[in-house]
């Protein structure tokens, strides 16, 4: 059982990037994460909460534009004055009705590539504190090459 729930998550994660709208490459020597969610909700479900997130957060974060497939916001802090642009792609899934969520963070000025993992918080303290790790199936896939820093984040929202 285990086995097919793995492979029918790679399966759907794969068929989600087939899918997927676009994201722009990082800009070289910006400091940058980018990851995918899986979850097993709707994905109207997963932009309400993000976006209400995102206004809950302000004046750190701020809303920029949103549509039923994306999100773009900013984020600043005492860390990062410049701040960074923050994405997110959201696509359906056709197998479990739910919604496969592309996720990028990038500094705006020029940074150390090495950023403690703060573009990386900036995505994970809006999941966190909208409970959406929490769903049912959640399933998050990055690594220190998509996503620098990801290994020394430790995040607080």
């Amino acid at each position: 059982m285990r086995t097919l729930l793995l492979a029918s998550a790679l399966f759907v994660g794969l068929f989600c990037s087939l899918a997927a709208v676009p994201i722009p490459v990082p800009v070289p020597y910006h400091a940058f994460c980018k990851t995918l969610w899986l979850f097993a909700v709707p994905c109207n479900e997963i932009s309400t909460k993000v976006v209400t997130q995102i206004q809950a957060f302000s004046p750190q974060y701020r809303l920029l534009s949103t549509n039923p497939l994306s999100i773009r916001a900013n984020h600043t802090s005492l860390d990062s004055p410049k701040g960074e642009n923050i994405t997110f792609a959201l696509n359906p899934t056709i197998l479990t009705a739910g919604c496969c969520v592309f996720a990028q963070s990038t500094s705006i000025g020029f940074t150390s590539l090495l950023d403690g993992g703060l573009n990386y918080c900036n995505l994970y303290n809006l999941l966190s504190a909208s409970g959406l790790i929490s769903t049912p199936d959640f399933m998050e896939m990055t690594n220190e090459w998509a996503c620098l820093g990801y290994g020394l984040a430790s995040c607080k929202a």
